[in-house]
């Protein structure tokens, strides 16, 4: 059983599946669904995290999962095949401004190793502004819904949790950064890059009640958004880079998909 959930987290299935936790978080904030931009969703990523990894360690980058992934080649190699695959078939199907939004997300996703990520902070906005586009713009692109106020804040506010919850991640890799690139931890210091986290969980909840005012958000959202960032913050302030790997790939990852859960539970309930 154990080795069975390393390698949903190692093959990179796991942040995947987180990612495919906020798109249907978006479908049930923005009231729109479309499963072909969910499904795209998630391949893409589990091909886009793994190329990544792929070409890390192909560059002689050290890596945590060094020795996992020499041991998994094969099963990597045919998950970004299959991925590729499938991914490629769904993309022929979607408008073209669709295209073209996924086209500027996946040169992003094959940059990033290749330079971009060395841009002195650039890491963390890259990974905020691919998430949010993955997760909501797309639905919003191949929906036709229109760029309102309300898209406008929801596409904030995203972008806002998935920057703070990736802070913890460059608090873990800290070590492996300061020989690479310049992070907010590195920068700043562990406990004011926290700081700065929670602050952008603050504006979320701003954002949120904002939005429950104008009657944009409805009570049982507002409700789960709130508990979303609480505990965010809870496992924000407890992240240090003295904590075990499965802390930051499972349970901070995690809070993606708290998201998804967390708006079902309270629509449930109210």
């Amino acid at each position: 059983m154990k080795s069975i959930i390393y390698f949903f987290i190692n093959s990179n299935i796991w942040v995947a599946s987180c990612i495919l936790g906020l798109t249907f978080s978006s479908e049930i904030l923005l009231k729109e669904t479309n499963f072909k931009i969910s499904f795209f969703v998630f391949f893409s990523s589990i091909l886009a995290y793994n190329f990544q990894r792929v070409v890390s360690l192909k560059r002689g980058h050290a890596h945590c999962y060094k020795d996992w992934l020499k041991k998994n080649k094969k099963a990597i190699y045919f998950l970004m095949f299959f991925s590729a695959a499938l991914s490629s078939y769904l993309f022929v199907d979607f408008k073209l401004s669709t295209q073209i939004a996924i086209l500027f997300a996946g040169a992003l996703s094959l940059f990033y190793p290749f330079g971009l990520r060395g841009i002195p902070f650039a890491k963390i906005f890259i990974i905020s502004f691919v998430w949010i586009l993955s997760a909501m713009m797309l639905l919003v692109l191949e929906n036709n819904i229109a760029i309102s106020q309300n898209v406008i804040w929801q596409l904030t506010s995203l972008f806002l949790f998935v920057f703070a919850i990736t802070i913890p991640f460059d608090i873990r890799d800290i070590d492996y950064d300061m020989k690479n690139i310049v992070t907010i931890p590195l920068f700043f210091g562990v406990r004011r890059a926290k700081i700065i986290a929670i602050f952008s969980l603050f504006i979320c909840g701003g954002i949120s009640f904002f939005q429950h005012l104008n009657m944009s958000l409805n009570l049982p959202n507002l409700l789960a958004l709130i508990l979303l960032y609480i505990l965010s913050a809870i496992l924000i302030l407890k992240s240090d880079e003295k904590n075990r790997k499965v802390y930051f790939s499972f349970w901070v990852e995690s809070l993606s998909l708290f998201s998804y859960f967390l708006l079902v539970i309270s629509e449930l309930i109210f």
